[in-house]
């Protein structure tokens, strides 16, 4: 269950990354905006709100890989903040996935799942 609380935290790792940084480039904002109906872009107003709501995110995945990453590294003293977590992802990933249609959530609720399937088969 180790590999799996540190390949959660490092895939947080990545959505940290992901999210925190480069949002306030031109090309991810248009990817963004690809659900607006056609020749619409976000106003600077709604390019500051999307920027600041995906660096929330990012914050939220630093701290999810953090807790994945502590509860792998002390073992059996985490088990219950590894299940907490692994619980909280599995929701997170599922319903991100339903909403976003995005491969990444579902790559999130999996490990979640596969991580509460070993947790719970000990």
């Amino acid at each position: 269950m180790k590999y799996v609380l540190i390949g959660a935290a490092l895939l947080h790792a990545f959505f940290l990354l992901a999210e925190f940084f480069p949002w306030q480039l031109p090309s991810l904002l248009r990817i963004a905006s690809k659900n607006l109906p056609k020749d619409e872009r976000f106003t600077h107003a709604q390019q500051t709100l999307v920027v600041t709501i995906v660096h929330n995110a990012g914050i939220y995945n630093g701290i999810l890989a953090g807790g994945f990453f502590w509860a792998a590294l002390r073992g059996d003293l985490a088990t219950d903040l590894a299940l907490v977590m692994l619980l909280g992802a599995f929701v997170a990933g599922a319903f991100g996935t339903a909403t976003m249609k995005s491969p990444m959530t579902a790559v999130q609720a999996g490990i979640g799942l596969v991580g509460l399937i070993l947790a719970w088969a000990r």
